[in-house]
């Protein structure tokens, strides 16, 4: 019996039953297939390019009201880099503030968090951080540099875990901002 990759050395295709034809192209996509399989299978990890982590600020955390005024996570730019033990993340986060109508602030203190959350969804770590926002005329906006690490080698694929910013603000805060959110 013949293996169904084996090549047909007939110098005539079109010698054989209509059906022995219309299999032939069916075979021969599955010999390339089988042929591509074992091929990918020669290679440990050959032209495998792991991603980074999605870089996110939580949307219902994103607002801070106070009685001196609003802060805003307003856009956080990253990237990241793996050695063979860790992926790194380097990002930078603006957070931009307004004093209240009427107040007299000129500065805004703000407490943020970044969160490591892995595949499955379950904070790695948390920690918390604390910068002032100058408010020069009103407004104004601060950059930070964050950097984080997380312990996967390059052999695995990052972008399933999340780096997420957020203020450190209470429930009624995030409902609040949930409740402005809902009708954008």
């Amino acid at each position: 019996m013949t293996s169904p990759c084996t090549m047909t050395t007939q110098p005539d295709h079109n010698i054989g039953s209509p059906a022995r034809k219309a299999a032939r192209p069916w075979r021969m996509a599955a010999c390339a297939g089988l042929a591509m399989l074992a091929l990918s299978g020669c290679a440990e990890n050959e032209g495998f390019k792991a991603g980074c982590p999605n870089v996110g600020i939580l949307r219902d955390a994103g607002t801070l009201r106070t009685d001196q005024g609003v802060a805003v996570l307003s856009g956080i730019f990253a990237n990241c880099a793996y050695d063979d033990t860790h992926v790194k993340i380097a990002a930078n986060l603006d957070i931009s503030g307004r004093v209240n109508e009427g107040g007299s602030a000129t500065s805004l203190p703000v407490t943020y968090f970044v969160a490591v959350v892995d595949p499955n969804r379950n904070i790695i770590t948390k920690k918390d951080f604390s910068t002032s926002i100058p408010l020069n005329g009103g407004t104004g906006m601060v950059q930070e540099t964050l950097e984080q690490s997380i312990a996967v080698p390059k052999t695995v694929d990052a972008r399933w875990y999340e780096v997420l910013v957020g203020f450190q603000i209470t429930p009624d805060q995030a409902d609040a901002n949930r409740a402005a959110n809902e009708g954008r």
